[in-house]
Protein backbone atom coordinates (compact mmCIF):
# COMPACT_ATOMS: atom_id res chain seq x y z
CA UNK A 1 0.00 0.00 0.00
CA UNK A 2 2.99 2.35 0.43
CA UNK A 3 5.30 2.76 -2.53
CA UNK A 4 9.05 2.54 -1.86
CA UNK A 5 9.65 5.94 -3.52
CA UNK A 6 7.58 7.66 -0.86
CA UNK A 7 10.21 7.20 1.84
CA UNK A 8 12.89 8.98 -0.19
CA UNK A 9 10.48 11.78 -1.05
CA UNK A 10 9.67 12.35 2.65
CA UNK A 11 13.32 12.19 3.67
CA UNK A 12 14.21 14.77 1.00
CA UNK A 13 11.34 17.04 2.06
CA UNK A 14 12.36 16.80 5.71
CA UNK A 15 15.97 17.61 4.86
CA UNK A 16 14.89 20.60 2.76
CA UNK A 17 12.88 21.95 5.70
CA UNK A 18 15.80 21.41 8.11
CA UNK A 19 18.27 23.20 5.86
CA UNK A 20 15.94 26.14 5.19
CA UNK A 21 15.93 27.10 8.88
CA UNK A 22 12.78 29.04 9.70
CA UNK A 23 12.39 30.61 6.29
CA UNK A 24 9.68 29.15 4.11
CA UNK A 25 8.47 26.61 6.68
CA UNK A 26 4.96 27.92 7.35
CA UNK A 27 1.99 26.52 5.43
CA UNK A 28 -1.20 28.49 4.98
CA UNK A 29 -4.48 26.91 3.99
CA UNK A 30 -7.19 29.18 2.66
CA UNK A 31 -10.77 28.64 1.55
CA UNK A 32 -13.02 31.42 0.31
CA UNK A 33 -16.55 30.17 0.80
CA UNK A 34 -19.52 31.59 -1.09
CA UNK A 35 -23.19 31.05 -0.28
CA UNK A 36 -25.05 29.52 -3.23
CA UNK A 37 -28.64 29.88 -1.98
CA UNK A 38 -30.33 29.27 1.37
CA UNK A 39 -27.84 26.93 3.08
CA UNK A 40 -25.45 25.36 0.52
CA UNK A 41 -22.07 27.02 0.05
CA UNK A 42 -19.20 26.36 -2.30
CA UNK A 43 -15.49 26.95 -2.23
CA UNK A 44 -12.47 26.45 -4.39
CA UNK A 45 -9.51 25.14 -2.42
CA UNK A 46 -6.19 24.72 -4.24
CA UNK A 47 -8.13 24.40 -7.48
CA UNK A 48 -10.68 21.89 -6.21
CA UNK A 49 -14.38 22.67 -5.95
CA UNK A 50 -16.09 21.68 -2.71
CA UNK A 51 -19.79 22.12 -1.96
CA UNK A 52 -21.51 21.64 1.37
CA UNK A 53 -25.18 20.97 1.98
CA UNK A 54 -27.47 20.49 4.92
CA UNK A 55 -29.75 17.50 5.55
CA UNK A 56 -33.38 17.63 4.49
CA UNK A 57 -34.37 17.34 8.16
CA UNK A 58 -33.25 20.95 8.71
CA UNK A 59 -34.41 22.48 5.46
CA UNK A 60 -31.50 21.48 3.25
CA UNK A 61 -31.37 19.39 0.13
CA UNK A 62 -29.33 16.51 1.57
CA UNK A 63 -27.29 16.41 -1.66
CA UNK A 64 -23.91 16.17 0.02
CA UNK A 65 -21.79 16.44 3.17
CA UNK A 66 -22.39 19.07 5.84
CA UNK A 67 -19.66 21.28 7.31
CA UNK A 68 -19.42 18.98 10.33
CA UNK A 69 -19.12 15.96 8.00
CA UNK A 70 -16.14 17.61 6.30
CA UNK A 71 -14.70 18.53 9.69
CA UNK A 72 -14.84 14.94 10.97
CA UNK A 73 -13.58 13.56 7.64
CA UNK A 74 -10.62 15.95 7.67
CA UNK A 75 -9.44 14.40 10.93
CA UNK A 76 -9.41 10.94 9.35
CA UNK A 77 -7.79 12.20 6.15
CA UNK A 78 -5.00 13.93 8.07
CA UNK A 79 -4.42 10.96 10.39
CA UNK A 80 -4.08 8.62 7.38
CA UNK A 81 -1.70 10.96 5.53
CA UNK A 82 0.59 11.38 8.53
CA UNK A 83 0.40 7.66 9.41
CA UNK A 84 1.56 6.79 5.88
CA UNK A 85 4.42 9.30 6.09
CA UNK A 86 5.57 7.97 9.45
CA UNK A 87 5.14 4.33 8.36
CA UNK A 88 7.10 5.01 5.18
CA UNK A 89 9.98 6.63 7.07
CA UNK A 90 9.96 3.80 9.65
CA UNK A 91 9.89 1.09 6.97
CA UNK A 92 6.62 -0.25 8.39
CA UNK A 93 4.61 -2.46 6.03
CA UNK A 94 0.96 -1.48 5.67
CA UNK A 95 -1.39 -3.94 3.97
CA UNK A 96 -4.45 -1.86 4.83
CA UNK A 97 -5.20 1.33 6.75
CA UNK A 98 -8.64 2.56 7.75
CA UNK A 99 -9.50 5.36 10.14
CA UNK A 100 -12.99 5.89 11.54
CA UNK A 101 -13.70 9.23 13.21
CA UNK A 102 -16.79 9.77 15.36
CA UNK A 103 -17.73 13.02 17.04
CA UNK A 104 -20.75 14.12 19.05
CA UNK A 105 -22.19 17.56 19.59
CA UNK A 106 -25.49 18.93 20.83
CA UNK A 107 -27.64 20.56 18.15
CA UNK A 108 -29.44 22.63 20.79
CA UNK A 109 -26.40 24.88 20.66
CA UNK A 110 -27.29 25.96 17.12
CA UNK A 111 -30.42 27.64 18.45
CA UNK A 112 -29.19 28.78 21.88
CA UNK A 113 -31.47 26.35 23.68
CA UNK A 114 -30.72 25.68 27.37
CA UNK A 115 -27.39 27.57 27.15
CA UNK A 116 -25.86 24.64 25.28
CA UNK A 117 -22.74 25.40 23.22
CA UNK A 118 -22.49 23.98 19.66
CA UNK A 119 -19.10 22.29 19.90
CA UNK A 120 -17.97 18.69 19.70
CA UNK A 121 -17.83 17.34 23.23
CA UNK A 122 -15.60 14.47 22.23
CA UNK A 123 -14.06 12.89 19.17
CA UNK A 124 -12.94 9.28 18.83
CA UNK A 125 -10.41 8.27 16.20
CA UNK A 126 -10.07 4.54 15.55
CA UNK A 127 -7.28 3.44 13.25
CA UNK A 128 -7.23 -0.10 11.89
CA UNK A 129 -3.97 -1.37 10.43
CA UNK A 130 -3.05 -4.66 8.83
CA UNK A 131 0.68 -5.34 8.72
CA UNK A 132 3.30 -8.06 8.69
CA UNK A 133 5.42 -6.15 11.21
CA UNK A 134 5.43 -6.29 15.03
CA UNK A 135 2.60 -4.51 16.85
CA UNK A 136 5.13 -2.40 18.81
CA UNK A 137 6.27 -0.74 15.58
CA UNK A 138 2.68 0.11 14.64
CA UNK A 139 2.09 1.60 18.09
CA UNK A 140 5.19 3.79 17.69
CA UNK A 141 4.02 5.03 14.28
CA UNK A 142 0.53 5.70 15.70
CA UNK A 143 2.01 7.74 18.57
CA UNK A 144 4.13 9.76 16.17
CA UNK A 145 1.10 10.26 13.93
CA UNK A 146 -0.95 11.78 16.74
CA UNK A 147 1.93 14.08 17.71
CA UNK A 148 2.57 15.27 14.14
CA UNK A 149 -0.89 15.49 12.56
CA UNK A 150 -1.74 19.24 12.36
CA UNK A 151 -5.48 18.60 12.63
CA UNK A 152 -4.96 16.38 15.69
CA UNK A 153 -2.58 18.87 17.29
CA UNK A 154 -5.07 21.70 16.85
CA UNK A 155 -8.04 19.74 18.15
CA UNK A 156 -6.13 18.24 21.08
CA UNK A 157 -5.89 21.76 22.45
CA UNK A 158 -9.65 22.26 22.10
CA UNK A 159 -11.55 19.06 22.91
CA UNK A 160 -11.30 15.57 24.35
CA UNK A 161 -9.76 13.25 21.76
CA UNK A 162 -9.84 9.48 22.20
CA UNK A 163 -7.69 7.22 20.06
CA UNK A 164 -8.09 3.54 19.43
CA UNK A 165 -5.65 1.39 17.51
CA UNK A 166 -6.52 -1.97 15.98
CA UNK A 167 -3.63 -3.96 14.48
CA UNK A 168 -4.44 -7.06 12.46
CA UNK A 169 -7.90 -7.14 14.00
CA UNK A 170 -6.75 -6.86 17.65
CA UNK A 171 -7.20 -3.76 19.83
CA UNK A 172 -3.93 -2.56 21.29
CA UNK A 173 -3.05 0.15 23.82
CA UNK A 174 -1.28 3.22 22.53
Amino acid sequence: MISPELRQRFETLRQDIVTSGTSNTFATDKAEVRLIKDQPSETRVRGFDVIQYEPESIGGTGMGPTPTDYFIASIGFCENVIFVRKASLAGLSVDSLETTVTGSWDRRGLFEIDNVAPYFTGITVETKVSTRDPVERVIQVARETHRRCPVHATLARATDLTFKLVVNGQSVQI
